[in-house]
């Protein structure tokens, strides 16, 4: 597999949330490395933006730093490069165990298959890494509270969300998702822009 060297603004941005992604999760470079098979140097040039990864080793750093791998792209609406489709496969992901987080931790559990094409599903519990900022992307989301209470922020709107509890947005707005109690358990599915 071939990775281009370069920089740019949108590597610099991958870069960033990468480490962010990592950090928050307490991995190191080397964990990440067991976890995707990319080397610990190719990482570290990953995550100071001097180089771009293959659209296959995209998907394994957003499966093992447990981030959607719209929020490792996300930017600017209409800064996106085309999707390669994927060959969508089917999928199991078996039930988990909830855990309750402290206040500004968690983690998303992707439920959709790598690669898929028109949406991407994810359960999250508590504050997962990557909405420790705000985020925007081309899409729309909808976020289904399961449990707890939720924070939405929205462009200039903010929401509080309970058990039950939905929200639909344009996804290219910049928006985070903070979970308000321990226990606080959504579902978030991720649409891109419609196919041309």
């Amino acid at each position: 597999m071939t990775e281009q060297r370069g920089s740019s603004v949108s590597a610099v941005r991958l870069g960033r949330r990468l480490r962010m992604s990592r950090r928050r999760l307490g991995l190191t470079q080397d964990a990440v490395s067991g976890r995707t098979g990319l080397s610990k140097s190719f990482l570290s040039q990953l995550e100071s933006g001097r180089a771009n990864p293959t659209l296959e080793s995209l998907h394994r750093l957003a499966e093992a730093v447990e981030t959607p791998l719209s929020v490792l792209l996300g930017g600017p609406a209409g800064g996106a490069a085309p999707r390669t489709p994927a060959a969508l496969s089917t999928t199991y992901r078996p039930a988990r165990d909830s855990r309750e987080w402290g206040a500004g931790e968690g983690r998303t559990y992707p439920l959709t298959s790598p690669g898929a094409r028109r949406f991407e599903t994810v359960l999250a519990e508590g504050t997962p890494a990557h909405h420790a900022f705000a985020t925007s992307h081309p899409g729309e989301e909808l976020c289904h509270v399961l449990g707890g209470r939720l924070r939405a922020e929205i462009g200039d709107e903010r929401f509080a969300l309970a058990a039950g509890d939905t929200l639909h947005y344009d996804s290219g707005l910049p928006h985070r998702l903070v979970a308000l109690t321990p226990g606080t358990r959504f579902l978030l599915q991720v649409a891109g822009p419609p196919a041309a």
